[in-house]
């Protein structure tokens, strides 16, 4: 005869698999700081343990679509000092590499096709970028700028193994970062050639004052393609349109985009190893025509400008020895600015970044290098409406970052010099006596 302690045994292992599954699914939910009310036998206690786990248990929209939530918070504190003055701000990283949320999904339709989308939502709280209509920014005379959570993408997609991939929206698109994404040192978000993480808003000073304040670093790290100052990456925010992908061949991948009246775009990737060192190469064209694609330009303004950027990375797996190095050249010539229809001068810039990537300690992972950017006639609006014809700025530093692998985290410490010399057209107002800067920061970011 079986006893009453086999049948509860029984009862409890035909049960355990389940509330175990269920226990896993729910351990990232905060539990009730007391235990439950356990009583009765065995399978009484277990359906109400059970019962307990299905009320706290986060639920998903359907069981056919899995969905990942992953991004990262970033935060630094910087010193400048712009020559006259010296001040400590706390910051975060710009308009695309900031403090966001990502909620990506994904299904199998049948073997082969998967369909899914992808949203994320960013902090712009104490954004060193923007600019609002007045001209309020992040600068000399306000250490707190913010326009608050953005919805930087949202798209969904249709991807073929054998065919490729397509998608639709908000997103990054063909020759986005083509070449900057190619730095794969471990510093790429937290010092790269762009002003992402810069300060393009902090006026020059000139002969000690803050006069004009219409010229800062950014008017002379200028892109029209998206009427932005980015400084390199000319091509560097999202967009609204429709993207290809190709499937990977030899370590290539190749897109193309489009975006309504118009901007298109491609791009080609290659990543790899080759005799113990990591490879990475980009390249993309851009070709905008739509002023309402990205940042406003003045009114009046005819956008008709394209831009080419390549880059690459290489690194010696043995030694951690690593270079990235890119180029960008944006052509204006069928580009007018404002009411006065100046035409803004073609442009390039260059940067590079050498160093050394190590795991010199059980936390993980050290990186330390230096840098180097130069933007030569890259002037903004502003800048020509002061009659400057011709600019080099060049920016130079370099830092240190430890990744702690076993929190997902890098901290890290840089330091960054501007300076900039101009030329004015005949009988214009000269500028003169521009100051340097300088920008010593202190940061982490940390993924979840």
């Amino acid at each position: 005869m079986t006893s009453a302690s086999t049948v509860n045994r029984n009862c409890c292992s035909a049960k355990t698999a389940f509330a175990a599954s269920l226990a896993m699914a729910a351990f990232l939910v905060p539990q009730p700081g007391h235990a439950a009310d356990l009583g009765g036998d065995c399978c009484a206690d277990l359906e109400e343990r059970i019962a307990e786990l299905e009320a706290t248990t986060a639920r998903k929209g359907n069981r056919k679509i899995s969905l990942t939530v992953s991004g990262y918070v970033a935060q630094e504190l910087t010193w400048w000092d712009d020559g006259g003055e010296q001040n400590v701000y706390l910051h975060g990283l710009g308009p695309t590499q900031t403090t966001n949320v990502r909620f990506n999904g994904q299904a199998q339709i049948s073997p082969g096709w998967t369909a899914g989308y992808m949203l994320r939502i960013q902090n712009l709280t104490d954004n060193p970028f923007s600019r609002d209509a007045a001209g309020n920014a992040l600068n000399q005379n306000n250490d707190n700028f913010s326009t608050g959570l953005n919805t930087h993408m949202s798209f969904w997609y249709l991807q073929n193994k054998d065919l490729g991939k397509v998608s639709v929206g908000r997103m990054a698109h063909a020759a986005k970062s083509a070449a900057m994404f190619t730095d794969q040192s471990g510093t790429q978000i937290v010092d790269s050639y762009t002003f992402l993480d810069g300060f393009p808003q902090f006026t020059i000073r000139s002969d000690g004052d803050l006069n004009p304040a219409g010229l800062t670093w950014g008017q002379l790290a200028f892109c029209y393609v998206q009427g932005l100052p980015f400084g390199g990456d000319c091509n560097g925010i999202v967009m609204n349109g429709v993207r290809y992908d190709t499937p990977v061949f030899a370590g290539f991948t190749a897109s193309a985009s489009w975006g309504e009246d118009d901007f298109w775009e491609l791009g080609l990737r290659y990543s790899g190893e080759i005799s113990g060192f990591k490879i990475l190469l980009g390249a993309g064209y851009s070709d905008f025509t739509d002023e309402g694609t990205s940042g406003p330009l003045p009114l009046g303004s005819k956008k008709d400008s394209n831009f080419f950027q390549a880059g690459g990375y290489i690194q010696h797996l043995a030694t951690g020895l690593f270079a990235h190095a890119a180029y960008g050249r944006e052509d204006n010539g069928d580009t007018r600015i404002g009411p006065a229809a100046l035409i803004p001068p073609d442009s390039d810039h260059w940067y590079v970044k050498a160093g050394i990537r190590q795991k010199w300690t059980a936390l993980g992972a050290t990186i330390v290098y230096g840098d180097y950017a130069e933007y030569n006639d890259q002037i903004g609006p502003a800048a020509l409406g002061l009659g400057i014809t011709d600019s080099t700025l060049t920016r130079y530093g370099g830092g240190i970052a430890q990744e702690i692998d076993a929190a997902s985290m890098t901290v890290y410490l840089k330091y960054e010099h501007y300076d900039a010399s101009v030329r004015f057209a005949p009988g214009a107002p000269v500028v003169s006596g521009l100051e340097d800067a300088d920008f010593v920061s202190l940061g982490a970011l940390i993924n979840f």
